[in-house]
């Protein structure tokens, strides 16, 4: 291994670059100060939209692993898919690093790499597939990461207590964070005889869209803004409800300036209870009023967000905070508290902290 210049990682990640920029693109970036950095991540071979990447290209390098179609359903394409991928990541043998964020990529990395291997366990991801022969190769596959891998994050205490019954290895807590470079002032409460209530993130099967056309029929005065792809989800054609698709990152806040309320309105399962999510930063850096469903891991957000578990508690609560004008939970010195707290920044503190560590107990045992 490399020791008077700077350690190189491979960073395989489970989505594309250009899908929402996220956690895997954030510290990707952050990896960039210390250490050289390529990104590799599948793309679609049909994808004709496939976008250049401006700055992030001077500073880190990308390698595109083609998808095919098909390769799931048949077995040759799914062969020859296997066999491009294990050609294209031998060069796994000049990192220092491999750091992954999706547990079948393990498969293609040969058996007699001698560098760390960084697994960053994110979703539950075995609860994310929607038939029996994905499940059990996601299965398989985070077994082996477990058993290779040097140094294992998970991003929350449901996913820390999962990967504890499978391996004896530490696992470390490292959560998702905020990565606006602005704080915005906190909405003061207004009543007012129209409110606008958003949602910003993916609009899927987890997403309770029953309970936002009830909340709409209720409540003529809410209408309701929702920001984000649709993936796999019928629209419902709702007066009250406006799908306002994707908005650029940098330019969300001024999208959103005049709502008077951001909500999380999930179906609860398994895959839900797993996730500590993004938009809760998001909207505390917002400054709104924030609402949504409670499951265990969203006590790390108690002091900051209104809780429901039901249609009708979600109903009640709406009602109130209507009759309130929609006055956020926290203060503006409870939101900078906790933002710095859970900053990237931090986050990235961990990472390196844990990378480091791991590399001085290696020189001790090879000395």
């Amino acid at each position: 291994m490399q020791t008077n210049q700077r350690k190189k990682i491979l960073y395989i990640m489970g989505i594309d670059w250009h899908w929402i920029y996220q956690r895997p693109q954030i510290i990707a970036e952050y990896l960039c100060r210390d250490f050289d950095v390529i990104v590799a991540y599948p793309v679609k071979v049909w994808d004709r939209n496939i976008r250049k990447t401006a700055n992030q290209e001077t500073t880190i390098q990308h390698l595109r692993l083609w998808t095919f179609p098909f390769q799931r359903k048949s077995k040759i394409v799914g062969k020859c898919s296997d066999k491009y991928i294990c050609r294209a990541l031998r060069i796994c043998y000049e990192y220092d690093y491999i750091y992954i964020d999706y547990p079948t990529y393990i498969n293609y990395i040969p058996e007699d790499y001698q560098g760390l291997i960084i697994y960053d366990c994110i979703d539950d991801y075995g609860q994310m597939c929607s038939h029996q022969y994905g499940y059990q190769k996601v299965i398989s596959s985070e077994k082996i990461l477990l058993e290779r891998s040097n140094i294992i994050l998970a991003t929350s205490q449901r996913l820390v207590r999962k990967l504890n019954k499978q391996t004896s290895k530490k696992i470390m807590l490292v959560r998702n964070a905020m990565h606006f470079d602005k704080l915005h002032n906190i909405k003061k409460a207004e009543v007012k005889n129209q409110y606008k209530v958003g949602y910003i993130g993916t609009i899927a099967r987890w997403f309770d869209i029953d309970l936002i056309i009830e909340s709409a029929k209720k409540y003529s005065l809410l209408t309701y803004h929702l920001i984000g792809p649709c993936i796999g989800f019928a629209r419902i054609e709702c007066g009250q409800i406006s799908y306002d698709g994707i908005v650029e990152h940098s330019e969300l806040y001024e999208y959103i300036q005049d709502y008077d309320c951001l909500i999380m309105p999930f179906i609860v399962n398994e895959i839900v209870r797993a996730v500590d999510p993004v938009k809760l930063y998001e909207y505390i850096a917002f400054g709104k009023c924030i609402v949504s469903v409670y499951y265990e891991e969203l006590e790390y957000f108690k002091q900051y967000v209104y809780f429901y578990t039901t249609q009708d508690e979600y109903d009640s609560l709406m009602e109130n905070l209507i009759q309130k004008g929609f006055p956020p939970k926290y203060n503006m010195r409870q939101q900078r508290r906790f933002l710095i707290e859970n900053s990237w920044e931090e986050r990235y503190k961990q990472i390196l902290e844990a990378i480091t560590l791991k590399e001085e107990t290696y020189k001790e045992a090879e000395g």
